[in-house]
């Protein structure tokens, strides 16, 4: 069954996950207002959700995750949050933006792809990834020089039309 859902069910049923209260239920509204969606487009995969057998959904009451749903949530927030780690710690970004970055991308990436971004992101976290982090850490606190530009965009597009630029240049 989690290989036959979409990037959206996906989303939607980690979406449950995190907004359940402490009774292990949520509401259409929160779920629409967490994924800044109207609620009829929110109802709509909810249903496709319950239809699948992944979660409880009564009009106009509250909703929870069979089984089968937690289960899958579980792994997609594990994964999820793998993503969102590698953002924070590795690549320095605040939780807010880590968060933001996590949402964007996760849900567009393969399974093959979520594994080996997890792999790397723990590499790094053990004794052989922790000087990299370090070298990394260290050369985002470095005034920025002017970057090279792309061999592939030089080969492509020809030197006179390739131009140098700085981080400061590109933010204009």
């Amino acid at each position: 069954m989690e290989n036959q859902l979409g990037p959206t069910e996906r989303k939607y049923l980690l979406a449950v996950y995190l907004t359940l209260n402490e009774m292990g239920w949520t509401r259409l509204k929160k779920i629409s207002n967490f994924l800044r969606v109207k609620m009829p487009s929110a109802k709509q995969f909810l249903e496709r959700l319950a239809d699948a057998g992944l979660l409880y959904y009564e009009h106009r009451g509250g909703i929870s995750l069979t089984p089968d749903g937690k289960r899958i949530a579980v792994s997609e927030n594990a994964r999820f949050n793998a993503v969102k780690i590698f953002f924070c710690e590795i690549l320095q970004l605040s939780p807010e933006e880590a968060d933001e970055a996590a949402w964007n991308i996760y849900f567009n990436l393969s399974e093959n792809t979520v594994n080996k971004f997890s792999d790397f992101a723990r590499f790094l976290f053990e004794d052989e990834g922790k000087e990299i982090v370090e070298k990394f850490r260290k050369f985002l606190s470095q005034p920025r020089k002017k970057l090279a530009p792309c061999p592939l965009t030089t080969h492509i597009f020809g030197a006179e039309n390739t131009k140098e630029h700085t981080k400061e240049e590109a933010e204009k």
